[in-house]
């Protein structure tokens, strides 16, 4: 199994602050790939996006994660290149050169995003895991399928802590307060006053 993840799953694999529902789902993948005998490819750029955000502990973290032998970084080498240049032409042959993003996609992040994709054709990926907008869809111009950290799924060992957990809760005594029947208010007609030229 070969993965590439881009940043936003980076930092949900090495932030601590990570929701533990997202980290459970990144730790299944490694998981999955040391299984598999896999590799998870991080692209230069997304490596060079978390350096420049992340501090010298999460420096040291990423540090040591690319030490292990089921990671690869993923340069964008001229065969990146060649593949980029082709995804571009495509695109331009149907008049947006963004294509299949809008037309108003911030041409910068068109030409990363397309090169990470480029990377993750050249690895020969089975899988992108993404939570960016525009990622997904580029991934599957070129038949490539790709996942959010949200959609990953969850590992047979964190589905047990989850029940685990609703199993130690205190179940609160749910308090029924009883209702005093509701009083009709019926009062009654006073009664017309008689006119004093009809009395007698």
């Amino acid at each position: 199994m070969r993965v590439l993840i881009d940043t936003n799953a980076l930092i949900n694999l090495l932030d601590p602050r990570t929701p533990k529902n997202l980290a459970d789902r990144m730790k299944g993948l490694l998981e999955d790939i040391d299984q598999t005998n896999g590799k998870l490819i991080i692209p230069a750029q997304v490596v060079g996006e978390y350096i420049s955000g992340a501090g010298p502990a999460g420096q040291a973290i990423l540090k040591g994660l690319l030490k292990n032998r089921r990671i690869e970084v993923g340069d964008f080498d001229h065969v990146a290149a060649t593949e980029c240049a082709l995804m571009e032409k495509v695109a331009h042959a149907t008049g947006n050169k963004r294509a299949p993003l809008a037309r108003d996609a911030i041409w910068q992040k068109v030409k990363v995003d397309r090169q990470i994709v480029a990377i993750a054709k050249v690895h020969k990926v089975d899988l992108i895991v993404s939570s960016d907008g525009d990622i997904p869809k580029l991934a599957e111009a070129v038949h490539i399928r790709c996942v959010a950290v949200k959609d990953l799924p969850l590992p047979e060992w964190a589905k047990q802590v989850c029940i685990e957990e609703v199993l130690t809760v205190p179940v609160r005594a749910v308090e029924i307060r009883e209702q005093a029947p509701r009083r009709m208010n019926l009062a009654r007609a006073t009664p017309p006053v008689a006119d004093e030229g009809e009395a007698g």
